[in-house]
């Protein structure tokens, strides 16, 4: 059986929807876990379902909606943004392999999937919000990610730096 791994991106109706639906569920069971989160509310608003699909939806560096798909089967899901009209960095604004398919080396290859595309669609080097949490970090460290100070709320980032020389900063 062919395990390969593929992107599809989310255009329909039904996948958009279907998209949104597993990205609320990410968020309930990987992000804020605690009900009384006080920014778990945001996140799972109309408001910010709302922002997402003006981002989604805009001309220029639209966040796309994709699924990571094996043998028909949707086993995660990524949020990139790559700023072709600014200096080519792609913003990893989600990842998440779902649950039954972690720990056996998928994640690794969406992230491989993920930056590939990224790269075959303008990007340079890219940057992500990662929490504090030390298995996310050694997985993105392990993508080549190097940590990049914090972002305006606190959040740490990490970076990818450009393998040509372009103006970036690692704080």
């Amino acid at each position: 059986m062919n395990e390969q791994i593929t992107i599809r991106e989310a255009v329909s109706p039904e996948d958009t929807g279907l998209f949104l639906r597993q990205l609320r569920e990410y968020f309930i069971r990987d992000i804020f876990p605690d009900p009384h989160d006080e920014d778990r509310a945001y996140f799972l608003s109309t408001e910010y379902i709302n922002e997402l699909r003006s981002v989604h939806e805009r001309e220029r560096d639209r966040c796309h909606w994709l699924f990571f798909n094996r043998n028909g089967r949707d086993i995660g899901l990524a949020m990139p943004v790559v700023y072709n009209s600014e200096d080519g960095k792609c913003l990893i604004m989600e990842f998440c392999v779902y649950p039954e398919f972690r720990g056996s080396g998928c994640g690794t290859v969406c992230a491989k999937l993920l930056l590939d595309w990224a790269w075959d669609n303008g990007a340079k080097y890219a940057e992500l919000n990662c929490s504090v949490d030390a298995r996310r970090v050694r997985f993105w460290e392990a993508q080549g990610f190097v940590k990049n100070g914090v972002d305006e709320w606190g959040v740490p980032l990490m970076l990818l730096p450009p393998e040509e020389s372009i103006p970036f900063s690692v704080e």
